[in-house]
């Protein structure tokens, strides 16, 4: 389950609406214990907010792009309504696309007006979402620029975190019903870019009573966070009946401390050192007449310094760095109960979420809310719940710190993004608490709550029933179906090819995966900055391999060989292979001094720094960094690597002059034949007519090495602009695929009519192009690698979702797999065929292993011989004619086949099976004979082995088409890994829906085919 930015409610149709990260809007009738998709026909599943209004018969709002602020944010394509709950959208005239979305608000006294927060500025709307007009919030020079492309330098000066509007009625309130309150909370605040312009002068708090474009104004508030400290800002105003609602609540990032400081490897900037990983939260503040004065009631160094708090980050998380607030430019929101209050109507109870969630003490409750006296804070909805102790696992039957240390110890997901207070008169309570953060929806068990109060133990396992919407970053798939996935704050997954049940097999953060095309138990898995872990298993245990690179990114490509799953490569600044596969130790060797006993991973290339790209010597700097991959891959010997010196336009340090620099090394077309783990021919090269972006994906082409496709994208951040924030780049282009056929020294655009959205995913197969975008997967013509403007569709029936990775099944190119960051994995089948690639594992020549000892044999002379058939349509069976001398047939002899009308039918899924053979451990090898005349790319027959008594099956080889000595017979031997026990094999024979065995006039051949015939297996250990 993804990250949920936003809820809305509708009290008289009791609907609860989530506007799920990258995975659109979705709706509950049942009070968030089931979900419903209500995205309809959005072009974009990238939603940042959603609202509610009764007007129009009742109005649904979606505000499209994402509002985290970190690299993982899509940017959107406006604002849209539905009439129809979701079905149906339609898209609202004058807000931008291309810009982040933060809240929707609607006024409660004048239904039809709608406000919408957005990165380009505040929207209002007087016809419930049909149109909108920019507000003009008087932030300076940039006020009401939406134009980027003319104006970059305005990008973060108008950015929108919140918005809120005064509820008529309550008890005791002075202030207009319909008075609007907007944040500008750009997160960095007034941080000065390289070329001395301010990123955003006029963070802070701005106010009008009608909401009128031009009614605005900037307040001068008096207790409220410093300006130059105001970063990223989110409101939470009392609305209940009973409560005076000229009360407002304010959480406040620290724009000071997120500048001097960040998050290494996530927002930290490049070639900064420490102090790094404190807090940035600059404050929770409350104000009695709704925003024109505050008063503090926290700060973030007293809750990350509080030990009595609760939190799971105290302690270990304050020694090393990520303390409470560490995360409040990605993530905080604050609301007040709305059914508690004093007699004077102001709020008694409130929580806020940051990495976890927090609430007034137990003790205080009752207390106004209002500044007046001082309030203590505490968590009750800790980081880690189970074994977990101040991030440590400890075993110890309750963790000290807790607020409730005798608790079942569960908790919600970590990473707090909004939440909401619902008035409910059938709760017994009278309310309900949602919320929503990286892991889902999670509603407070109030009524398995004996106090009604809030802590750790009543949250449940979470709401997720019925979203699809998980974040992966990469998907890849074994023959046998199953598909491993890397997830955004959810750890690494694995599906059952067979039942599609999910599994999590690996905590934390999930990137980029790899998995053994013939063993689905072998699979890798990267955890943050390139840490690499593999597992043998099917995921019940994991080894490290991590290979320790210097400047590698968050999220750390890397790539498994297509034609050898034991060679992976990866990069940081260093480009480091294996041929070990799962034997690989960590760290890394200088590829001279890496002989046979090196187990580590080897270091074959040094992509230098920003102004020194390839030249090992070069030493980084703060305003020279490291180089850094951004894309990589190999097949066979070739490798090509992506890179970028300042990645970060908005983090840079750079003095002056372009900011951003990309690269591409390749070891294809050097000074010496490239060959795999080794440095030869390694160097970066020209790429000339590719543009100054970031690089997002290569793609070899099969056919040939020197031809390469690339996708670019636009920055790190899609939500930075070229030319904002100081940057200067005179190379920024256009166009988001292009092709190389020279080994990458120059490129050509071959974007054609794809949507102009950054490229992510590249993937050959045969002769078409198959493409990710941001705005989801397409297709080029059955022959556009060919053309120089190739004409792309969309895959039908695929949410226009981002696109992480599209890869092939590597023994079917007519099935894909896709991560859709933000919709989970998919797969695609093709209606239009390509011949499935044959593996043939093993064969009967010179080169094939040779036979030791034989351990059993099968020449099905006397009857089956413990062989079984099963499967339908079609069949195997026993019989004339069988395998004589050499190549030629024995007419009179025995064997078991599939053919015929009967045998090899349209649809044939049939298996011959084996008896178990008791086989020594060591190198064993399977030997036999076959004649094979089956349609060629699209009727196969596979040979698998098991070595758990069937449960399970790995592919040894796919045989289709024709034998080498057709029409007589030929010799195939297949290697087997033998474990030490019984050993099962099989061939597994299918067949697509026309042109069998009797062949006909739309079919290659009229005739047709005669189908598989096998005889005198041997089974035994190899010399």
């Amino acid at each position: 389950m993804g990250r949920i930015d936003d809820y809305a409610w509708d009290p008289k149709g009791r609907r609860l609406f989530a506007a799920v990260g990258s995975g659109g809007i979705w709706r509950s009738d049942d009070m968030a214990a089931s979900w419903k998709d209500a995205t309809g026909n959005l072009p974009t599943t990238v939603t940042g907010a959603v609202g509610w209004t009764k007007a129009k018969g009742g109005t649904l709002l979606a505000l499209t792009g994402e509002p985290t602020f970190g690299s993982s944010a899509y940017t959107g394509l406006g604002a849209y309504w539905s009439g129809n709950l979701g079905k149906s959208w339609k898209r609202s005239k004058g807000v931008p696309a291309g810009a982040l979305g933060f809240a929707i608000a609607v006024d409660p006294k004048s239904p039809k007006k709608v406000y919408a927060a957005t990165q380009y500025g505040l929207f209002v709307s007087t016809n419930a979402g049909r149109s909108y007009k920019n507000a003009k919030l008087p932030t300076g020079p940039c006020a009401g620029v939406t134009n980027m492309s003319k104006k970059p330098q305005c990008a973060l000066a108008s950015v929108v975190t919140d918005v809120v509007v005064v509820e008529p009625g309550g008890v005791n309130t002075e202030t207009k019903a319909g008075t609007v309150v907007a944040t500008v909370g750009w997160r960095g605040g007034q941080r000065t870019n390289p070329d001395g312009t301010v990123q955003s002068p006029n963070n802070g708090i701005y106010r009008s009573g009608n909401g009128k474009p031009g009614s605005f104004e900037k307040l001068e508030t008096t207790g409220f966070a410093a300006q130059d400290a105001i970063g990223r800002t989110e409101l939470g105003h009392a609305v209940g009946p009973e409560q005076d609602h000229d009360f407002l609540y304010a959480i406040v990032q620290d724009a000071n401390l997120l500048n001097n400081g960040g998050l290494l490897g996530i927002d930290a900037p490049e070639g900064f050192s420490s102090p790094l990983g404190s807090t940035v939260l600059n404050g929770i503040y409350v104000s009695d007449d709704f925003g024109q004065s505050w008063t503090v009631m926290a700060t973030g160094t007293t809750l990350a310094a509080d030990p009595t708090t609760g939190s799971a980050l105290i302690g270990t998380g304050t020694a090393t760095g990520y303390q409470p607030g560490v995360q409040g430019w990605y993530n905080l929101w604050v609301q007040p109960d709305p059914s508690r209050a004093t007699a004077a109507g102001v709020p008694t109870r409130m929580v806020f979420g940051l990495e976890e969630l927090w609430a007034n003490d137990l003790p205080q409750l009752g207390q106004p809310l209002d500044g007046t006296t001082p309030v203590h804070f505490g968590v009750i909805g800790k980081y880690f719940g189970g074994d977990s102790c101040l991030l440590l696992n400890v075993g110890l039957p309750a963790c000290p710190t807790d607020r409730d240390p005798t608790d079942d110890n569960s908790t919600t997901h970590p990473d707090q993004q909004d939440g909401i207070w619902i008035l409910d008169p059938k709760a017994d309570n009278g309310v309900q608490l949602v919320v929503g953060n990286d892991g889902g929806a999670y509603r407070y068990r109030f009524e398995e709550d004996s106090d009604e109060e809030l802590d750790n133990a009543n949250w449940g396992r979470g709401d997720q029933n019925g979203f699809q919407t998980l974040l992966p970053y990469w998907a890849a798939m074994a023959n046998d179906g199953t598909v491993w996935a890397g997830l955004q704050d959810n750890g690494n997954m694995k599906i059952d090819g067979k039942t599609r049940k999910q599994y999590e097999t690996y905590g934390g953060d999930g990137f980029f995966t790899a998995v053994d095309p013939f063993d689905s138990n072998i699979s890798y898995e990267e955890y943050t900055n390139g840490d690499i872990s593999v597992t043998t298993d099917g995921g019940s245990s994991w080894s490290g391999m991590d290979p320790g690179l210097t400047a590698a990114r968050f999220s750390n490509p890397f790539a498994m060989d297509p034609t050898n799953a034991q060679h992976l490569v990866t990069a940081g600044r260093e480009v480091v292979e294996t041929l070990l596969g799962p034997s690989t130790t960590s760290g890394f060797t200088e590829a001279a001094d890496a002989d046979d006993s090196t187990s580590t991973w080897v270091k074959v290339f040094d992509l230098g720094t920003r102004t020194a790209p390839g030249d090992p010597a070069a030493s980084s700097s703060a305003t020279d960094p490291d180089n850094s991959m951004t894309a990589i891959t190999t097949r066979g010997d070739a490798t090509y690597v992506g890179f970028c010196g300042q990645c970060d336009t908005l983090n840079k340090l750079v003095d002056s002059g372009p900011v951003f620099k990309n690269g591409l090394a390749t070891n294809v077309g050097g000074d010496k034949r490239p060959k795999a783990g080794t440095s030869n021919g390694w160097h970066v090269v020209k790429a000339k007519g590719l543009p100054n972006r970031y690089i997002t994906s290569i793609a070899i082409d099969p056919d040939r090495s020197k031809t390469i496709y690339v996708t670019v994208g636009g920055y790190t951040r899609r939500w930075m602009p070229p030319g904002a924030a100081g940057d200067t780049n005179k190379a920024i282009g256009k166009g988001h695929l292009f092709r190389s056929t020279n080994g990458g020294k120059s490129f050509k655009d071959i974007t054609g009519n794809l949507p102009d959205s950054p490229a992510t995913a590249v993937t050959v197969r045969k002769n078409q192009l198959l493409v990710g975008t941001d705005v989801g997967a397409f297709a080029s013509g059955p022959n556009g690698k060919k053309e120089s403007k190739p004409r792309f569709a969309r895959l039908k029936g695929m949410p226009p979702a981002p696109v992480s990775s599209i890869q092939l099944k590597p023994d079917n190119p007519n099935l894909a797999v896709l991560a859709l960051f933000g919709r989970g994995v998919w797969t695609y089948k093709f209606k239009q065929k390509v011949k499935v690639p044959v593996v043939n594992t093993g064969d009967g020549g010179s080169n094939a292993p040779k036979l030791d000892e034989v351990v059993e044999s099968f020449d099905f002379e006397d009857g089956a011989q413990g062989w079984t058939a099963s499967g339908f349509p079609g069949r195997w069976a026993q019989g004339a004619p069988g395998h004589g001398k050499g190549t030629e047939e024995d007419p009179d002899g025995s064997a078991w086949a599939v053919s015929g009308p009967i045998g090899y039918t349209d649809l044939a899924d049939v298996t011959l099976t084996s008896p178990a053979v008791d086989m020594p451990k060591g190198k064993g090898l399977l030997q036999w004979w076959m004649r094979l005349d089956t349609e060629g790319g699209y009727d196969i027959a596979t040979l698998e082995v098991s070595q758990d008594g069937g449960d399970s099956w790995q592919l040894l080889g796919s045989y289709s088409g024709g034998n080498p000595d057709a029409p007589g017979w030929s010799k195939y031997t297949a290697p087997i890994a033998a474990g030490g026990g019984e050993v099962i094999v099989r061939f597994h024979f299918t067949a697509d829906e026309i042109c069998s065995n009797l062949g006909g006039p739309i079919c290659s051949s009229t005739s047709g085919w005669d189908g598989v015939h096998v005889d005198d297996l041997v089974l035994g250990t190899a010399k």
